[in-house]
């Protein structure tokens, strides 16, 4: 069976098309669908507390000026041969 998100059965913008569900993909001829923006990723959690960050130089920033009586973190370079 078809899962459906609440966003999939709400009414379109007016701008965008009928008042009919988005599943349906009815739109406006002049109507051009806006990609939604994707949350940035959060994958770098900080060990000694409950924060996130998209980068690990964030993180590491993170570490030293919050956490400076912890052991620091170092970003290591793995090369293949």
């Amino acid at each position: 069976m078809t899962e459906f998100n609440i966003e999939d059965l709400l009414p379109m913008s007016p701008n965008m098309g009928p008042p009919l569900p988005r599943f349906l993909g009815i739109l406006w001829p002049w109507a051009e669908e806006k990609p939604e923006e994707e949350p940035e990723e959060l994958a770098h959690r900080c060990p000694y507390c409950t924060e996130s960050f998209a980068s690990l130089d964030e993180l590491i920033d993170h570490v030293s000026e919050k956490h400076p009586d912890k052991p620091p973190l170092k970003r290591i370079e793995i090369q293949w041969e």
